[in-house]
């Protein structure tokens, strides 16, 4: 459990900054493509192109909000959570995982800010094609309704709320904090096919020499993209953990405990925001 805490807040601003990419390969149709499946996965191969071409020219910008973010932490509310919290009551535990789940999904929000643009540019396109596959149109559609709701989510007030709960001694929830829960729980759903899915599923539609060079490169392109958020998210994300719940001398942890408790505290109270997140976030790990 403590080295799941140590981890977390890297672990949820990687997977949310990568756009919902990921997910399960789908199925290629056997025939020989239709017309219609050809002019809609060229439109999909440049709208994505586009999109990670935009956000490696930007990566500088990504990286800048994300340390923006960590400096604004230090001089809010560094040091808000103490490491004691770690083996407080499972409530005060609960508390304190949700208020680094809450960090990270902010730093995700806020590094992706500076390529809002063509992120939405890229949604738009998403939910414009249309294959002769129903289930083909309705994965990529979702991903575009997911990436829509993620980009129009704003950052929470981080150290209110941590103040907050600092105050009623982290036996609740603060408000904010519940809604970024929530928050997260719209956009990242584990069932959803993501863009490395479409990207598999496109070859078979993709028959000439020129339509291959350019699936090609945009997997190039992509993996670039993919690599530079997960260690962005992973970098920034413990520095925030760490500015939040600086580690005791000697360790690095970020005020978490790095051996797990004899045994693992008791489930949420039914019915708290928390769950699906977690549930989630544990299942990244």
């Amino acid at each position: 459990m403590g080295k799941r805490w140590m981890s977390l807040s890297g672990v949820v601003a990687s997977a949310v900054a990568l756009n919902l990419l990921g997910g399960a390969a789908m199925a290629a149709p056997a025939a020989a493509p239709k017309p219609l499946d050809v002019k809609a996965a060229r439109t999909v191969v440049r709208a994505i192109t586009r999109f990670d071409e935009t956000a490696v020219r930007h990566e500088a910008a990504m990286t800048a909000a994300a340390k923006a973010l960590v400096a604004q932490a230090s001089a809010g509310c560094a040091g808000s959570i103490p490491a004691s919290v770690a083996n407080g009551t499972a409530q005060q535990q609960a508390v304190a995982f949700d208020l680094i789940f809450e960090a990270a999904f902010d730093l995700s929000i806020d590094s992706l800010h500076p390529v809002i643009h063509p992120a939405r540019a890229l949604s738009r396109s998403l939910a414009r094609v249309h294959f002769s596959r129903r289930a083909f149109s309705q994965d990529i559609h979702a991903i575009a309704k997911l990436q829509s709701i993620l980009l129009s989510l704003k950052p929470s007030d981080l150290c209110a709320d941590v103040k907050a709960a600092a105050a009623n001694g982290f036996t609740a929830d603060p408000p904010g904090t519940t809604a970024a829960l929530k928050g997260f729980a719209r956009v990242f759903r584990p069932t959803s096919k993501g863009i490395t899915a479409v990207l598999k599923g496109l070859r078979a539609y993709l028959t000439t020499d020129r339509d291959r060079a350019a699936l090609k490169h945009l997997q190039t392109v992509d993996a670039r993209y993919q690599n530079f958020s997960t260690n962005l998210g992973l970098k920034w994300g413990a520095k925030l953990g760490n500015v939040l719940s600086p580690p005791p001398s000697g360790t690095g942890n970020g005020g978490f405990p790095t051996n797990p408790p004899p045994s693992p505290p008791p489930p949420p109270p039914a019915g708290s925001a928390r769950r699906a997140p977690m549930t989630v976030a544990f299942a990244a790990l």
